[in-house]
Parts: C-alpha cells; sequence; structure tokens
C-alpha cells in the first residue's frame, strides 16, 4: 500500500488519485472481499455534507468585501479609534486585521486586503519592510480565532464539536493576541521615534468613520 502510494506521488500523480490508485491497487492484488462501490463512496462522502460549502462561500464573501472597499472603511474607522497612540499606524493594522477578520474567517482574505493598505503607508511613515510585512503575517491570522473562522468551521465538522462554543471561544484569544501585537507597536514606535500618533482623539472623526 505505502509503495504503491510512493510510487505514484513521486511520478507526478496528484496525491488524491494517488492515495485512491494505492487503495485500489492493495484491493485488487491481495484479492479482497471489498467492493470497489465502498471506495467510491467513501471517497465522495468526505465532501458531501452540506456545511463545507460554507468555506468556499466565505472566501467568497472576503473577495466581495475585499473589492467592495469594506477594507479601507474597517483600516479608517480604526485609524479615527487608535490613531493617536504611539505606533498608531502598527496599532491600526492589528485593529483592522481583527475586524476584518471576524467579517472573512479567511486569514489569506485578511492579509490581502488589509496589507494592501497599509503596508506602503508604513513605510511612507518609517516603519522599516520587514517589521511591516512581519506584523502583517502575524496580524492576519488573528482571523483565524475569530468567529466565524474556516478553520474552526472544518474542525467542527470533523471532530463533532460546537460551533458556537468553538467561535466563543476564540474570542478571548484573538483579543489577548491583539492587544500583545498592539504593545509591541507601540513600543516600536516610541523606541525608533517613527511613529508618535496622529494627534488627539476626535469624537468627530470616530462618528464619521463609523457611520462610513
Amino acid at each position: 500500500l505505502f509503495l504503491g502510494f510512493f510510487g505514484l506521488a513521486l511520478a507526478g500523480v496528484p496525491l488524491m488519485y494517488a492515495l485512491l490508485g494505492a487503495t485500489v491497487g492493495a484491493i485488487v492484488v491481495a484479492s479482497l472481499s471489498h467492493p470497489l462501490e465502498t471506495i467510491f463512496l467513501s471517497f465522495i462522502g468526505g465532501v458531501e455534507p452540506f456545511i463545507l460549502i460554507a468555506v468556499p462561500l466565505f472566501i467568497f464573501a472576503g473577495e466581495i468585501l475585499s473589492s467592495g472597499g469594506v477594507g479601507k472603511r474597517i483600516v479608517e474607522f480604526a485609524r479615527a479609534l487608535l490613531g493617536f497612540l504611539p505606533g498608531g499606524l502598527g496599532v491600526v493594522t492589528v485593529a483592522a486585521c481583527l475586524m476584518f477578520g471576524g467579517v472573512s474567517g479567511s486569514a489569506i482574505a485578511d492579509t490581502a486586503a488589509i496589507g494592501s493598505l497599509v503596508i506602503p503607508a508604513m513605510v511612507q511613515r518609517g516603519y522599516s519592510r520587514a517589521f511591516a510585512a512581519a506584523l502583517l503575517a502575524v496580524a492576519g491570522t488573528l482571523a483565524l480565532l475569530m468567529p466565524l473562522s474556516i478553520p474552526f468551521l472544518v474542525y467542527a465538522f470533523i471532530s463533532g464539536v460546537s460551533m458556537r462554543q468553538l467561535s466563543m471561544a476564540g474570542i478571548v484569544p484573538a483579543l489577548l493576541a491583539a492587544a500583545g501585537l498592539m504593545g509591541v507597536c507601540m513600543w516600536h514606535g516610541k523606541r525608533t521615534g517613527c511613529d508618535n500618533g496622529d494627534g488627539r482623539l476626535s469624537a468627530r472623526k470616530v462618528w464619521a468613520a463609523t457611520k462610513d
């Protein structure tokens, strides 16, 4: 079984078909009594449940939101709310990733939507490209903890646990991780002097960004 699988995989056969071919080959060679129909039913049974349709729909929703400018509005809202802090642009990046992650459920969509907006601004402000890229790479993964997360959905389906309880369990770790990242941004902004914040907190700007 293993030799057949590795032989097919090394020959360039896609892993899905290598697994299928090795299994069918082992049954035929060993003259086992398993009918091939059971393999077919098991093969399609893993993707048959309707709950899994939420995964491509989540990704599709993230793409729509990203293309529709929601990411830009979220960044502006976070900037109005937290931009006055030291390291404000880094703090805004973390907050925006946290909020957009709760909308899209996808770390990839989160990173792509927010990164295209904040990285040029961070570099222009004086942040190093390495710091900006590292911050976004880590902050983008907050989408994996915020409900409704695609990995949470898959895990809940496979393990049989409650999706509601699993989603609620991710909120506190996501907020703690975001607070830790914000603390690092504030320390970095103060230490390097590249970002001392954008003045004072303005209730007018916060209200305008909230309406938008």
